[in-house]
């Protein structure tokens, strides 16, 4: 049984006086310096997958389809989210959501190299087209998440647009499709509020949703200081006496921990059954990731949510640093990039379980995706009060018996009021010259 005294003892020891996580983990273990890589023998299924795509997409249009203008729309019909709409020649359109306030933080970055390069493309080579931007000029010295981010926004608009032309959903061109719903977890993102108060908001979204599996915050977000120790330490049990022995339960660390602090942690999470647990240690030290996954017995390491890189990906896979592979279809550059790492997981016998803390609109990108790639395990994220936070203005994606379904209507499977449009300024847009 986890000794709780003897945990808060070492972990408020280890972690007295650290304001921010090292970056590289307290351990004496080098072995894990020089790991064996994981050399698979087979042929990796997602090698030709943008080929494959492409082709179903000059399949379907035998004529280009030019970007003739990308614009980014705010909208006083819908105070917190900005659209990317694209428009093609024929005046076709497109439209994905998006994060406000980290567009105005990178909106350089998605005006100069992402969205003015797409500008008078065809369309039709989408599956190609994140690649070749790629090597214009000097994109490549500006590589991360925001350069990606912007990249998958605008290839997610491009989708919107070519479903809505072919009147199908995007996932159509994507592959053959492989479920009709699949089983969601709710997610909490609070770390600061009353742990009591989260937990009764997810027992609200369980009973209207009627998921069975539940995501919630443990550590301090890239630190471990007393008071968020204390919280783990009496959250962790807390939800497991509410929710009962019937849920499922995953935690996310968000990098607070120590590779040491993680194992600590792991132990005691373990012991009220927690099945994974996102991103125990700083997002890109993949070694402290395998000592973590290496020391539990139960429970399933995942990370990914930051990853931009396949070779990334892959890395992760080779040695064997995560159990289950987390990107994030924006964050990640997109639809199509975000289905190759889930055939890399096929290929190397590891879950794939998307980051993706949405409701609604921005939750119908992954979704496609969840349509046709060959293996999704776990459950997938749907966020805590999604089913309050469903607004008029679009069509509601709210799950039933803990499942939420594959949309079919044409594009990303949204339809959207068109009030939207009406009281809509432009705040940033480039036009085909």
């Amino acid at each position: 049984m986890f000794d709780r005294r003897k945990f808060l003892k070492a972990t408020t020891i280890a972690g007295a006086g650290l304001a921010t996580l090292p970056l590289v983990a307290c351990t004496d273990k080098p072995k894990v310096l020089k790991p064996e890589i994981q050399v698979q023998k087979k042929p990796f299924a997602g090698s030709a997958l943008e080929e494959r795509i492409h082709q179903r997409v000059m399949d379907t249009f035998p004529s280009p389809i030019t970007i003739d203008k990308i614009e980014v729309i705010d909208s006083a019909y819908v105070k917190k989210r900005f659209f990317c709409r694209i428009t093609d020649k024929e005046g076709n359109t497109g439209v994905s959501p998006m994060n406000k306030g980290r567009f105005r933080s990178s909106e350089t970055i998605f005006a100069k190299l992402a969205a003015m390069n797409f500008i008078g493309k065809d369309a039709r080579n989408i599956a190609h087209l994140p690649d070749e931007i790629l090597k214009i000029e000097r994109n490549y010295k500006f590589v991360s998440l925001p350069y990606w981010n912007a990249i998958g926004t605008i290839e997610i608009a491009l989708w919107d647009l070519l479903g809505r032309i072919a009147n199908r959903p995007a996932y159509t061109f994507l592959g053959d499709k492989k479920r009709d719903a699949y089983k969601v977890y709710i997610s909490s993102l609070e770390r600061e509020k009353p742990y009591e108060d989260e937990t009764e908001r997810v027992l609200k979204t369980l009973e209207a949703t009627g998921a069975k599996a539940v995501k919630f915050k443990i550590g301090g977000r890239m630190k471990n200081t007393e008071p968020y120790v204390k919280r783990t330490n009496d959250w962790v049990p807390y939800m497991r006496k509410k929710v009962g022995e019937n849920v499922t339960l995953y935690v996310d660390g968000n990098s607070s921990y120590t590779a040491d602090e993680a194992i600590e942690v792991l132990k005691m999470i373990e012991s009220y059954g927690v099945e994974f647990f996102e991103e125990p240690c700083y997002w890109q030290d993949l070694w402290s990731h395998k000592l973590v996954k290496d020391a539990a017995t139960s429970c399933k390491i995942a990370g990914g949510e930051q990853d931009f890189s396949f070779d990334q990906f892959k890395l992760m896979a080779q040695i064997g640093a995560m159990d289950t592979l987390q990107p994030d279809v924006y964050y990640h550059g997109g639809i199509v990039r975000t289905l190759k790492i889930s055939y890399l997981a096929d290929y190397y016998g590891l879950g794939f379980t998307p980051h993706s803390p949405k409701s609604g609109p921005m939750a119908a990108a992954p979704n496609q995706v969840f349509a046709v790639c060959p293996v999704l395990s776990h459950h997938q994220e749907y966020r805590v009060g999604g089913e309050e936070t469903q607004k008029d203005w679009h069509s509601p994606v709210i799950p039933k018996g803990g499942k939420l379904a594959i949309l079919e209507k044409p594009g990303l499977g949204i339809e959207y009021d068109s009030n939207i449009w009406k009281k809509e300024k432009i705040y940033w847009t480039s036009k085909n010259s």
